[in-house]
């Protein structure tokens, strides 16, 4: 089908010059569309080989008195983890009046290949724009600009479409590029620039398009670099596409940054991450093994994915070994950065790692990642709950440590450009409780891997009384930031939130409830997951529950790490703009959270539901807004235990601020893990 509708494109485009575009595995079809018969001005060009700094030329395009626009630009993909690759390749590209995007699999956690333009008025030329599916999930988009248009502009919107309305977190540093796996230091980006390993970087008026250049080594040496104003930092190619032929002794022994994490080119964690994650046991257990010469995961009866050479893995990979209980990593005796690639990429996809310790080769994985999977036992896999936990910590480290904004973050750090600042996150803590602002804030104060502020709401009662004075006083002392507002006892739950919101700077907004308990990286996670869901508002299941009046925890194993509404409400964390889209919260005493998911879902927006297991829901006997019978928790759950008993990742519980507030709270006793 893939090759039918290139076909057509190619015989209706009239007589301007076309430019056929590969990327990706493509399978069977990549050789059907090679073997298509072009005209004499038409290119073909593989876009996983073609090196950025090399503009692409089209003859008759481009020159004095010749028209500035292509008729047809196809662009022809496995899957969107390579589109998003293209897209930064195709900056190197003349424009184009008709742009063909074909993928030939999406998974089903993904949407269709539905463009999302930038802006209203940069799209007032479209005059066409067709989306078709064919087979089982491959997808088509077709867009006619007469006008001409930017094919990586184009490109980037249509590969955004399936993700959802937010782009996420940029990198805040502008990347040039040079050299051949260039765009898997920077995918999906179209302010990338192709720059000569010499450069200098182009001048937009008086400024570079480029804070930073990182130029590729092949294995025959780079050049110096001309550019006093721009920065370069070097790295060498992956050792499985350079050719022996062309690696000379002195680009062996060179080293390129002293962290051999920085050295490994990053996961695209926009496509490579939990989202579509399986509670299976029963599955069997794959290998990762070197099978002639290719590192490869298989299972007892086949291969199921082939990572490409450069060590790409991609969302249709995760998506073929989601049925796997787990991944033993056997390490080849002579690796490479490729390989440590595949291992981080499929840690960051929540596949669930286990092997021996990692040879000195693997040290590009980083020592948290690298000890989580030596640390992880094959009877692990087999309980449900211990096999998502190691996930969990897997793909943590595996985001943190491979991600493309960390991995340039660390690129400009080497080269000594300043960052913006990491994102501040705005806790928002409303209570009518003054005995439990100590155990509240407490929790708050243990966050960790996020910038976050506290603004702490007293719903009808005064900051001076002595529990809460004291404890307000012991969480200022740790130096984060927080604001303290008294509302009126008489104003509706909502009202005060809304007042709360209001006093926030952060530009997320995290609800806290004051009697639940919160793992360190309860927020962490939340980010994690705002940055590779594309959601405007992200949330937690509701995994974990003790029932007061029954000691009893009860694990309710929900499907985690997708798209949906349904998620606690006092683990909300939103843009602080969405907030606003939706008029706020309703001012009412109760069911604001579910009637701010309901306004969400309304307004478009999407909301998406992460892992559970860095919180625990306490149910006691009365005083919730949300009103349901203890019936409701043990109906359908997966497990229960006598007492407190919450995931690991929870990680105890810290002693609460205040010198008085242990006379005010009722801990669960012996369970309860001081910390």
């Amino acid at each position: 089908m893939i090759t039918s509708a290139v076909r057509q494109a190619l015989r209706t485009r009239g007589d301007e010059p076309a430019v056929l575009c590969l990327i990706g595995d493509l399978g069977p079809d990549r050789a059907e569309l090679a073997a298509l018969r072009l005209r004499g001005n038409d290119r073909r060009v593989d876009l996983d080989a073609h090196g950025m700094g090399r503009p692409v030329t089209v003859e008759g395009i481009g020159g004095e008195g010749e028209p500035s626009s292509v008729g047809l630009v196809v662009i022809a993909a496995d899957g969107l983890t390579d589109l998003r690759r293209a897209v930064t390749v195709t900056t190197q590209l003349p424009p184009t009046a008709h742009l063909l995007v074909v993928v030939r699999h999406v998974p089903a956690h993904l949407g269709p290949l539905v463009p999302a333009p930038p802006t209203i008025d940069e799209w007032n030329d479209l005059h066409e724009l067709r989306v078709r599916r064919f087979g089982n999930r491959g997808w088509a988009c077709e867009l006619c600009f007469p006008g001409g248009m930017s094919v990586a502009e184009a490109l980037a919107a249509v590969v955004h479409g399936p993700r959802g309305r937010r782009r996420g977190p940029g990198v805040g540093v502008l990347g040039g590029l040079s050299g051949t796996q260039a765009a898997l230091w920077r995918p999906g980006d179209v302010a990338a620039r192709g720059v000569t390993a010499t450069g200098p970087v182009e001048i937009d008026r008086v400024t570079p398009v480029s804070d930073l250049v990182l130029r590729l080594d092949d294995g025959g040496g780079l050049p110096f670099w001309e550019d006093v104003e721009v920065p370069a930092v070097d790295r060498l190619a992956t050792d499985a596409t350079v050719a022996p032929e062309v690696r000379s002794p002195e680009a062996r022994l060179r080293v390129y940054g002293t962290d051999p994490v920085s050295r490994v080119a990053p996961v695209d964690e926009r496509f490579v991450n939990p989202i579509g994650f399986t509670k299976k046991t029963k599955g069997p257990l794959g290998e990762l093994v070197e099978v002639e010469g290719r590192v490869v995961v298989r299972d007892e009866t086949c291969v199921r994915i082939r990572p490409t050479p450069d060590g790409t893995v991609t969302e249709n990979d995760l998506e073929r070994v989601r049925h796997l209980r787990g991944v033993r990593v056997g390490w080849p005796e002579h690796g490479d950065t490729a390989t440590v690639r595949i291992v981080a990429a499929l840690a960051a996809g929540g596949v669930p790692l286990i092997g021996d310790p990692a040879p000195m080769w693997a040290a590009g994985l980083g020592a948290p990642l690298a000890e989580l999977i030596a640390g992880g036992a094959e009877d692990v896999l087999l309980d449900p709950l211990r096999r998502e936990e190691h996930s969990i910590r897997l793909r943590r480290a595996a985001l943190r440590t491979h991600g493309v904004r960390t991995r340039w973050r660390s690129l400009a750090a080497e080269a000594g450009l300043p960052v913006p600042p990491e994102t501040r996150v705005s806790v928002v803590l409303c209570t009518r409780r003054p005995e439990l602002v100590g155990f509240a804030l407490a929790q708050i104060a243990r966050q960790r891997h996020v910038r976050f502020e506290a603004v702490l709401a007293l719903h009808g009662f005064s900051a001076d009384l002595p529990e809460v004075d004291a404890a307000v006083a012991e969480f200022r002392a740790t130096g984060i930031p927080l604001v303290v507002h008294e509302a009126e006892g008489e104003k509706v739950f909502g009202a005060v939130m809304n007042d709360a919101v209001d006093r926030a700077s952060g530009t997320v907004i995290a609800k806290w409830d004051d009697d639940d308990w919160y793992g360190p990286e309860h927020l962490a996670d939340l980010m994690l997951a705002r940055a590779y869901s594309g959601a405007d508002v992200v949330g937690i299941s509701q995994n974990f529950t003790y029932l007061e009046e029954l000691d009893l925890t009860v694990w309710r194993g929900y499907r985690s790490e997708v798209p949906s509404p349904a998620i606690v409400g006092s683990t909300i964390l939103a843009d602080r703009v969405v907030i606003e889209d939706v008029g706020g919260f309703r001012p009412r005493p109760r069911a604001i959270d579910s009637q701010f998911l309901l306004a969400v879902t309304r307004a478009g927006c999407r909301v998406y539901r992460t892992h559970g297991f860095g919180y625990l829901l306490r149910r006691a006997g009365g005083g919730h807004t949300w009103n349901v019978d203890l019936g409701y928790f043990l109906r359908n759950h997966t497990e229960q235990w006598i007492g407190w008993r919450p995931s690991v990742l929870l990680e105890g519980v810290p002693a609460p601020f205040g010198a008085q507030a242990d006379r005010h709270i009722d801990h669960p006793g012996e369970h309860v893990e001081r910390l």
